[in-house]
């Protein structure tokens, strides 16, 4: 009866009554060069081949030969001398493998259809250059041995650069090295404690004392605390820190603001409008009402004016009354032009006159000018009439 091999490790198993007196030897191959291989043994392969792809060396039974059974080891150790990224291809039976990529480019491990084929059987695991990992096979899907662990505890490994993480419980992160990504200073401001020099701002934490700050878009800053000093007068500022009480104020250009004294104001507003100020033949002011504004005047002799028969009189906003009188001769229709006294700056509001006597006589306004006005008068059919005197107002300004 003839050998035959096991489906995964191809171990070669004895026919009964086989092998009569040699069947140690084969026995002691399969322990050695296969189970012993597929438990502890390490081989390393070099791919060569032009496509990248290359299957892993499997055969049936037991040979002393190095690298003859690539396949069945449990450590492998991959090179290659492709120059990219490559692929070797285990049988596909269920096996699992510790691999060491030793190379500068990703490897990847696939089952094959059938041994010693290239064709990917299912999925593969690729294993990063520089880098171990333990990956197992179905016989069809190759997976990463272990994709969770509970509780571990690791001493000195890198963390590398995981594609996810939450570091709740992390203590011991540097800020100065352990972050990426910050500004210029912010490291270092971060290490300050709040409040003091070089510290970031924090809401309702304290301020502290900066090197330097703007505050342009500041605020809600209280001028009793909040600033210190006397505000100069370049800023909007007196420039003093008190001003004798009920004083005058005096300014003194760029220089703080003072008591302004009677020199002071003379030499201002002139020592003759002052006189004229409370000069009585000027109409000059004889009291301030404190509480209403009201200004006494000792007369209206300061308002223009020209008294008589025929006048002007200006009052207080502007508001100005011309007056006059002049002879009609009645026995006629005619019209009669007067001059004002003092003409208007703006307009001529209205004119109104009257006759001296009434008769059966008319008048009315025919134009008026800031200068002067035009009467017509009317005689009624089968009046005589004689000389009179008509009386005019005029208001403008």
């Amino acid at each position: 009866m003839s050998s035959t091999y096991s489906p995964d490790l191809r171990i070669e198993l004895i026919g009964t009554g086989d092998q009569a007196g040699v069947w140690g030897a084969t026995t002691n191959n399969n322990m050695a060069y296969v189970l012993e291989q597929a438990i502890a043994g390490y081989v390393s392969v070099a791919v060569s081949a032009v496509s990248g792809k290359q299957a892993l060396t499997y055969i049936n039974g037991a040979t002393s030969v190095a690298g003859d059974n690539q396949s069945v080891h449990a450590s492998l150790a991959l090179t290659t001398s492709t120059g990219a990224n490559f692929a070797v291809y285990a049988p596909p039976v269920s096996k699992q493998y510790t691999i060491y990529n030793a190379s500068s480019y990703t490897a990847t491990i696939y089952n094959s259809t059938v041994i010693g084929n290239t064709s990917e059987a299912g999925t593969g695991v690729a294993i990063p250059a520089g880098k171990t990992m333990t990956v197992w096979s179905d016989g069809t899907n190759f997976a990463q041995q272990n994709t969770h662990l509970n509780s571990p505890s690791f001493t000195t490994p890198a963390l590398g650069t995981p594609a996810s993480g939450t570091l709740t419980n992390a203590t011991g992160l540097p800020i100065s090295t352990g972050v990426s990504g910050l500004g210029t200073g912010v490291a270092t401001a971060l290490a300050a404690n709040v409040g003091s020099a070089g510290a970031p701002v924090l809401f309702n934490g304290a301020l502290g004392t900066p090197s330097s700050g703007t505050l342009t878009n500041a605020t809600g800053l209280p001028l009793s605390s909040g600033v210190t000093g006397t505000l100069p007068v370049a800023n909007g500022g007196t420039g003093a820190t008190s001003i004798t009480s009920g004083a005058l104020i005096k300014g003194a250009g760029t220089g703080a603001f003072s008591a302004a004294s009677a020199a002071d104001i003379v030499g201002q507003i002139g020592s003759t409008a002052v006189q004229n100020a409370t000069s009585a033949a000027n109409g000059g002011v004889t009291s301030v009402n404190s509480t209403t504004g009201a200004v006494n005047l000792a007369s209206l002799a300061a308002f223009a004016n020209s008294l008589g028969a025929s006048g002007y009189q200006t009052l207080p906003g502007g508001l100005k009354i011309n007056w006059g009188s002049d002879s009609w001769d009645t026995n006629a229709a005619s019209t009669k032009s007067v001059t004002f006294s003092s003409a208007y700056g703006t307009l001529c509001v209205g004119v109104w006159g009257i006759l001296e006597t009434s008769g059966g006589f008319s008048i009315q306004l025919n134009s008026k000018s800031t200068s002067g006005a035009t009467f017509g008068y009317g005689v009624p059919s089968g009046s005589g009439g004689s000389s009179t005197t008509v009386y005019w107002v005029a208001l403008g300004y």
